[in-house]
């Protein structure tokens, strides 16, 4: 267990018990997670918060690049997306050509979406990516951190969240789409090897 998942060893029960009936971790208690990951850089790593959270939006785009790599609509963009971005959290890479490379797969995604249900888990998948790798340019907003996302803009949703609901198949408010057993599976996963794997 690395230092930062026994700093918040003991607030990680809280979050474990939060996961509600429909498998989901509540906006509110994920915002806690990535404010706990400023909390601790700030004071126990040479890792910034920046950079840590971008690694967790990363490892989380990457649980469900299979669900964009599988569909009959797309292509490799994904994948090369998520590498370009995480050269570029190493520091190699060019800012015009990660911010290029978001706004062909945004494109992709958005397009995606306008083929179909049957498709929207590719697209979240896609939208998982390019929410990773506009956090390793830009952060997350900490002004729309902790709201659920059924209240604010789709842009400002963490790549964390769009790869729930690609793995689950639909956001928690959605009637008839998503399923519950595999969006717990994903929150515990976030919480058990996604979050201590930083």
């Amino acid at each position: 267990m690395n230092e930062f998942t026994l700093a918040i060893k003991q607030i990680l029960e809280e979050f474990h018990l939060s996961v509600d009936e429909r498998g989901e971790l509540s906006a509110s208690i994920r915002g806690k997670i990535y404010k706990e990951i400023e909390k601790f850089s700030n004071h126990k790593t040479s890792s910034n918060g920046h950079y840590l959270r971008a690694k967790l939006e990363l490892i989380c785009a990457r649980k469900v690049l299979v669900n964009w790599e599988s569909c009959k609509l797309t292509d490799n963009s994904a994948r090369e997306l998520l590498n370009i971005a995480e050269k570029y959290l190493q520091n190699q890479g060019d800012t015009h050509e990660l911010e290029n490379q978001i706004t062909i797969l945004y494109t992709q995604a958005e397009n995606i979406m306008d083929e179909g249900e049957e498709n929207f888990v590719a697209a979240y998948a896609g939208f998982a990516c390019v929410s990773a790798a506009y956090c390793v340019l830009h952060d997350i907003s900490f002004e729309t951190l902790g709201i659920p996302e059924i209240e604010v803009d789709c842009d400002e949703w963490t790549a964390s969240f769009y790869a729930s609901t690609s793995y689950c198949g639909g956001a928690v408010w959605e009637e008839g789409v998503g399923d519950n057993l595999k969006r717990r599976i994903f929150w515990e996963w976030f919480l058990n090897d996604a979050v201590s794997s930083l």
